[in-house]
């Protein structure tokens, strides 16, 4: 009976000493983390609105889109809008940035999504979301063909991702036009 209350001693002191660094390390690596997703966020953002300098929250949240920047030059001018939204893919969420100009998509990227290796996650790549840049109105997905000044081609197998993207920026530019206009 000595013996397993010293080893159950012996593991609860070797528990506690193990909490204690695992809490010290979490304070020490959350600032430093949550400063490197700021950067990613603001990076992205830069990325979807070419030659903003800063990026003002609008506090706006509205179906999948969760967070609006107005995106600003460097004299204070307001040169577009940024989107941050998560849209419901094949596999999960799909979260993206979506850059409106002048009523138009001024570029996508996408930061997380959980979409089938070379398939869905092909939506990630350049070559699909270059399609959507210049785009405005309702896009449409489609699977063949040539795609039309509304339309875009939908990824080979990805359909159902292909068109959670396009709706997602379908909202985005439903929001512009109705509140940023």
């Amino acid at each position: 009976m000595r013996e397993i209350a010293n080893i159950t001693a012996r593991l609860v002191l070797i528990m506690a000493v193990a909490a204690v660094l695992l809490g010290f390390t979490s304070s020490l690596t959350s600032a430093p983390i949550a400063a490197q997703e700021a950067a990613n966020k603001t990076e992205m953002r830069k990325a979807v609105l070419e030659g903003a300098a800063e990026f003002e929250d609008l506090n706006a949240v509205s179906g999948q889109i969760q967070a609006v920047f107005r995106g600003k030059g460097a004299a204070g001018e307001t040169l577009g809008y940024v989107f941050e939204l998560s849209a419901a893919g094949f596999g999960g969420p799909i979260s993206m940035s979506v850059g409106v100009r002048a009523g138009q998509v001024s570029g996508v990227r996408i930061a997380t999504h959980s979409e089938t290796p070379g398939l869905g996650a092909n939506a990630a790549n350049q070559a699909f979301l270059s399609q959507f840049e210049g785009k405005s109105g309702v896009l449409r997905v489609i699977k063949a063909g040539s795609p039309g000044e509304s339309e875009i081609m939908a990824i080979t197998a990805a359909t159902i991702t292909s068109k959670a993207v396009a709706g997602g920026i379908n909202e985005a530019l439903a929001y512009y036009e109705a509140k940023l206009k």
